[in-house]
């Protein structure tokens, strides 16, 4: 069963940035750090362009009927031994003859293995300490007609972070991904505007409590949560990102040796509430990501890695027999990752099949632009939660390319989760995700084949069973559907390496605990429970987190 490690700081065989002190003089000059707090009353005076009421005026937009219980940072207490009782061993039949050598595989001792999060999805404390709105922010604001869930009490970690990292510690996890606010850091979100001092010293401290506890931070700059006024479509952002990433990687360079610049931005330019897509938002992305990765790579001579982090669920054939199916898999994945894909890691133009779909407005990149997104992530990232089937629309991909008012367009893909002969493709979870461990290894052969990266990090991956929110708290902590997705997906993962040649460099959970999903906290992708009835929001370490832990136990190399 899981092994505890021992509390110890951790050493880095050599600077990763220039220390902070130093690195401080690559800023540009004539910076202004201050503090905020919100009194909306503040609006009623002219102070400034980036006075109080200036930022009061920030949230006048957005009001919420929660308020956090609690403003102070809670200093952690050790993990009673009664936490860590070990949960029933799991039955474990005798392997197949395809399964026979998985004892033999090792992972190497480098494996990047731990648990992820989001700032949003966990720090609660949206309008404290100077905090900037975001554009998550409105989600569950007044009048709130929809009834969604807001995130301003969410898991209140922006003041139990310290107890999380022991937790995290205590179970026995090496890396912890997490993601900085944006507006904590620069809170009007834009290039020359004021520093916000608290946000700087707080997440100094969450990276410094992490080394504490032996710990290793893989920060991510973005997690959805952009500046309210800074949408990805809006021209100011490629500079606006590179201003707040150049705050916080000469902050913490010489302590994060991973960095991801942006989550999930393959999908972030799909607007939900009308169904069109945003082309605007592309080249802004990649001259956003570049301009990072160069700054650090060139200016502050960080030896760490950066990459930039997708979402994915791979498509395959709805019939692996018909060319039309096979096209509508791989023109997804076009979509989905050849989009930013091909710049960043192949130095390639857009795909073919998104560049001759009627009503995509996007213009061919130059080869100088090609040439400055070429090579600017040093390892694959992504998010292959479960995979699914494509097949073509039923009056062909070709005609609905043509027709910008087809309700298919511009994918003009079908996706299901149900095969030709009416069975799904695994065990249904709450949302998208399905234990569909047989596309693994395609999901990572896939990445591996045609972006040909150094290695491919699994930065998310995760499962959350059916309602599990309706169940006893006994009944959710004994999370069983949990444990046989990781279980499974890893195996494969251990296949896909030594039977497939693919170098996966590592696999992170999701989540660390139970969060809001970004509008519900009813959607539990959570390795913790977190009580929030008794004022405490007390976690507790479901079953899945032991066997999550115990795999890498038997399976990285000694």
């Amino acid at each position: 069963m899981a092994h505890l490690i021992a509390l110890s700081a951790l050493c880095f065989s050599a600077a990763l940035a220039s220390p902070p002190g130093q690195a401080s003089k690559l800023l540009p000059t004539g910076l202004t750090t201050t503090s905020y707090s919100l009194n909306r009353d503040a609006t009623t005076s002219n102070d400034g362009q980036y006075g109080q009421s200036a930022y009061a005026s920030l949230w006048a937009s957005i009001t919420y009927n929660t308020s956090v219980p609690f403003t102070t940072t809670a200093s952690p207490t050790p993990v009673v031994s009664s936490e860590l009782v070990f949960p029933p061993a799991l039955y474990t039949p005798c392997p197949s003859s395809a399964d026979a050598c998985i004892s033999c595989y090792k992972l190497p001792k480098d494996f990047i293995w731990g648990v992820a999060g989001s700032a949003f999805q966990i720090e609660g404390g949206l309008q404290q300490d100077g905090r900037g709105p975001g554009a998550l922010d409105t989600i569950g604001s007044l009048p709130n007609t929809d009834g969604l869930a807001n995130a301003e009490v969410s898991n209140m970690n922006y003041y139990l972070y310290k107890q999380d990292i022991a937790r995290l510690a205590a179970i026995g996890l090496p890396y912890y991904s997490f993601s900085i606010s944006w507006t904590r850091i620069v809170p009007f979100g834009t290039v020359g505007s004021p520093i916000n001092e608290a946000g700087l010293k707080h997440y100094d401290d969450v990276i410094n409590t992490c080394i504490q506890y032996g710990i290793k931070p893989i920060v991510t700059l973005v997690h959805v949560d952009l500046p309210l006024a800074i949408p990805y479509e809006n021209p100011e952002f490629p500079d606006a990102l590179l201003y707040y990433a150049k705050q916080v990687m000469a902050r913490y360079g010489d302590r994060v040796e991973y960095w991801a610049t942006l989550n999930e931005p393959n999908i972030g330019y799909q607007n939900r509430a009308t169904g069109g897509y945003i082309w605007d938002a592309v080249p802004n992305i990649l001259n956003g990501h570049a301009s990072v990765y160069h700054w650090y790579k060139e200016v502050l001579k960080g030896t760490g890695q950066i990459t930039i982090k997708f979402a994915n669920n791979l498509a395959v054939p709805l019939d692996s027999n018909n060319p039309d199916d096979t096209r509508a898999a791989i023109r997804y994945q076009d979509y989905i990752l050849g989009i930013l894909g091909n710049p960043i890691f192949l130095g390639t133009q857009y795909p073919s099949e998104v560049l001759s779909t009627a009503g995509v407005n996007l213009t061919a990149l130059t080869a100088t632009k090609l040439a400055y997104f070429n090579g600017t992530a040093d390892f694959w990232s992504f998010d292959p939660y479960t995979a699914g089937f494509a097949t073509s629309p039923s009056n062909g991909i070709d005609a609905c390319a043509a027709n910008t008012t087809d309700p298919n367009n511009p994918y003009c893909v079908i996706n299901t989760n149900v095969q030709n002969d009416g069975w799904l493709n695994g065990q249904a979870s709450f949302a998208y995700a399905y234990i569909a461990p047989q596309y693994v290894r395609q999901q990572l052969g896939y990445v591996w084949d045609v972006y040909k990266p150094k290695g491919v990090l699994i930065a998310e991956f995760g499962f959350n069973p059916y309602m599990e929110f309706t169940k006893t708290v006994e009944a959710q902590l004994y999370d069983l559907e949990r444990t046989y997705y990781y279980q499974a997906f890893l195996r494969e993962t251990l296949k896909s390496i030594y039977e497939d040649g693919v170098n996966v460099i590592g696999a992170l959970g999701w989540s660390f605990q139970d969060n809001d999903e970004f509008t519900s906290y009813d959607q539990q992708y959570g390795l913790q429970h977190v009580n929030r009835t008794n004022g405490l929001f007390t976690r507790s370490f479901k079953r899945s987190i032991f066997d999550f832990v115990d795999f890498f136990h038997e399976f990285v190399e000694k």
